[in-house]
């Protein structure tokens, strides 16, 4: 009778042992784990820094490209109104692809409208759908860079590369169509003769030009010109 249990304890004991040796991590297994802790150590800041730096560069990559930048020889702050630009040069581009640029000895932002700039001789040089040019000028200008609007103001001064000028008191431009309109009076001469009237409309992005209101204009015959040339 004494045999018998001592079989059934010894069965019991190869029973826990068996368990325990089930059950019991290896050093090899231990290993792989601090290996996997560490690398978890390195790899979950450098997650985090990436998804950081993702959050936010991400606007730059989704937003609308802007066709539009600002190179000013010199920026300051001044309280009572804001950025104070000095040789300020915008360039961009219109709704065609176009080029354009508008250029200001002085460039002061509006108090409160930071997209507004009041501006001393500013200039402005658009390319027709043709490829030919316009440029505008006056004393004062006002610009809103959010709508690419320029209104000039005192002794505007346009010219076009066909050899016109035109001269008037007050113009608006519309940089994004290539639109410029004025209800001033208006006077121009170039090779082919003069015009006077009450306002003018450059249209078809400066292929079309139209004089307003009561108009006069004298063309000057072929034969003066042909006279004009034999002189040189």
């Amino acid at each position: 009778m004494v045999e018998p249990a001592h079989t059934q304890d010894t069965d019991s004991a190869q029973s826990s042992n068996r368990y325990r040796t089930d059950w019991t991590p290896t050093p090899r297994s231990g290993e792989h784990y601090s290996r996997f802790v560490g690398a978890m150590r390195i790899s979950l800041p450098l997650v985090a820094l990436c998804i950081v730096v993702l959050v936010i560069a991400w606007p730059q990559f989704t937003s609308a490209p802007k066709k539009f930048s600002l190179d000013s020889g010199r920026v300051s702050v001044q309280a009572a109104v804001g950025q104070r630009m000095v040789n300020a040069h915008f360039t961009g581009a219109d709704s065609s692809g176009n080029p354009f640029t508008v250029t200001a000895d002085t460039a002061v932002q509006v108090k409160n409208a930071p997209d507004l700039l009041e501006m001393t001789v500013p200039k402005a040089d658009i390319t027709t759908r043709a490829g030919s040019w316009v440029a505008l000028s006056a004393k004062k200008g006002l610009f809103n860079r959010n709508s690419e609007r320029l209104d000039l103001a005192d002794d505007v001064t346009m010219f076009h590369d066909s050899g016109y000028e035109f001269r008037t008191t007050a113009a608006r431009i519309d940089l994004t169509t290539s639109r410029a309109e004025g209800d001033d009076r208006i006077t121009g001469h170039g090779p082919g003769g003069t015009v006077e009237a009450e306002g003018f409309r450059i249209l078809e992005r400066g292929a079309v030009l139209v004089f307003s209101g009561k108009s006069k204009m004298e063309f000057y015959p072929k034969t003066q010109k042909r006279k004009a040339g034999s002189r040189r």
